[in-house]
């Protein structure tokens, strides 16, 4: 064929493209039932006109991170906070703009620590928190503060790998599930315990733990030294055993019967990276804490494929029991993707609020102690005519979110925003190195450790100023909050 027949067809080809291009239907044209569609010539000319308006990440998060920074002189720390208070876009979000919110919470967590003891926090959420990699970001900045080490309570059937412990179980044991899978089953008696999971031992069972061996976990995981069992229903003569690394056998029996919840724990001499507990016996297993003697530790709970709203299904007076067993003292929600996609109206968005709105009074039913955070969902990229754009009604379902969080006295994170709002997605999974995943909803190991630097931080500050506060004369402290417009509490 010659070169110019060649030329002629490529410049055909083209041209039938472009007319294609410019004057295919918008909206597409049904063929056999099939809606097919073709690139817009006004889309694209719309895609080049906001090019500029893209999402700059690394602008993003440099600005996340300056807004927990001090950056004025000593004598402005009160106007710092000021600002941070009331115009910060990072911050947590409180009801009431009650900035006392966490002051107890802190104030605990300070008791606990100077007095050799053990405070928890649980962390609830979807497949956002698989792997740990968000809330060990949280629970390593906490125990920096705070104290406590190891990588919390973890079930002894895990379904999903974790970047901070590793484990495997062998022997007699029946997984069940609140959010049910191939491998688990539903529960009749619904008491799956505060990790929505738990097992029945049967018999002989062996369970084996490891801090990971990945360089994640040598940076955020510190060595374990207090190892216990959080268990019920058990029948006379159950029996637990413990064995880490060159410690000697250490042995426990539970002689009598026990109807609700119960704990075995063993503090250890040195920390250790992991270890070995065997039990015999028949009882529900709840989970294995692998903790610090003292201090804070956190829980990750990851709920793949939950909204948030079956939480209510768990047992309301197994898992008080639980809570108060372990001290827990902060519970955090973090939902919302997942409801993403049956969300197609605002009336949806009210009826999901309605559903979330039972599980924020069941918690404040079984842990009344216990404050409450709600982590709002991240930002979700979906196809629409060829452009990936952030997933419809999404920056409203974040709104309402919030509003209903702080209406009903819980406090709320924002990560959308904090993430740069809508289209921010797409840039995080553009950017070098990759912040998010290739199905725009996840985030990366990279990506899941600056939200959890930039919660941690902004839960953080508050504790700044409580520490703030208690330090000042009364009267220069009282004469700085009058000029305040927000609510002010006794200190």
């Amino acid at each position: 064929m010659k070169i110019y027949k060649i030329f002629l067809f490529f410049i055909a080809v083209f041209a039938l493209m472009f007319a294609c291009w410019y004057f295919f239907p918008a909206e597409g044209v049904d063929v056999g039932g099939v809606k097919l569609r073709f690139p817009s010539y006004e889309a694209a000319l719309e895609d080049l006109r906001n090019g500029d308006q893209a999402v700059d990440v690394d602008s993003v998060l440099q600005a996340v991170r300056q807004s927990y920074e001090m950056v004025r002189e000593q004598e402005d720390t009160l106007d710092f906070y000021k600002e941070y208070l009331t115009s910060n876009p990072n911050r947590i979000h409180l009801p009431g703009d009650d900035y006392t919110f966490f002051d107890s919470l802190f104030a605990g967590l300070d008791t606990a620590a100077a007095s050799g003891q053990l405070a928890r926090i649980v962390h609830y959420g979807d497949s956002q928190l698989e792997m740990d990699r968000i809330s060990s970001m949280l629970r390593q900045m906490l125990q920096d503060r705070f104290g406590g080490s190891g990588p919390g309570m973890v079930p002894i059937l895990k379904p999903m790998s974790s970047v901070s412990v590793s484990q495997n179980t062998t022997g007699s044991l029946i997984r069940y599930a609140l959010v049910s899978d191939t491998l688990s089953r539903w529960s009749s008696t619904h008491r799956y315990g505060p990790l929505t999971r738990y097992a029945v031992l049967t018999g002989d069972a062996r369970f084996n733990f490891r801090r990971a061996e990945n360089r994640y976990a040598q940076d955020r995981v510190r060595g374990i030294s207090k190892v216990s069992v959080l268990f019920g229903h058990s029948a006379p003569g159950l029996k637990m055993s413990l064995k880490c690394d060159t410690l000697a056998l250490m042995t426990e029996s539970v002689d009598s019967s026990v109807n609700g919840v119960s704990v075995v724990s063993w503090d250890l001499p040195v920390s250790v990276k992991g270890g070995t507990l065997s039990l015999s016996g028949t009882a529900e297993i709840y989970g294995i804490m692998l903790d610090g003697g003292s201090g804070v530790t956190v829980d990750n709970v990851a709920m793949r494929g939950c909204s948030g709203t079956i939480l209510s299904g768990i047992d309301s007076s197994s898992l008080r029991e639980s809570y108060e067993k372990t001290d827990t003292r902060l519970i955090i929600l973090q939902f919302g993707g997942n409801a993403m996609p049956g969300i197609g109206s605002k009336k949806a968005i009210s009826i999901y609020m309605d559903k979330l709105e039972k599980q924020f009074a069941f918690f404040k039913n079984v842990a009344p102690w216990a404050k409450l955070l709600f982590v709002g969902p991240a930002d979700m990229s979906k196809s629409v005519n060829g452009s990936l754009v952030t997933w419809p009604l999404l920056p409203e379902l974040n709104d309402s979110l919030k509003t209903h969080c702080l209406k009903n006295g819980i406090a709320y994170w924002d990560t959308f925003n904090m993430m740069g709002g809508v289209g921010s997605m797409k840039e995080w999974v553009n950017h070098s190195p990759q912040l998010a995943g290739p199905d725009y909803i996840h985030f990366t190991t990279k990506g899941a450790a600056e939200v959890g630097s930039a919660l941690a931080k902004s839960l953080l500050l508050y504790d700044d100023f409580r520490r703030l506060r208690l330090s000042l004369p009364e009267d220069a402290v009282k004469e700085y909050l009058d000029t305040l417009s927000i609510k002010k509490d006794t200190l």
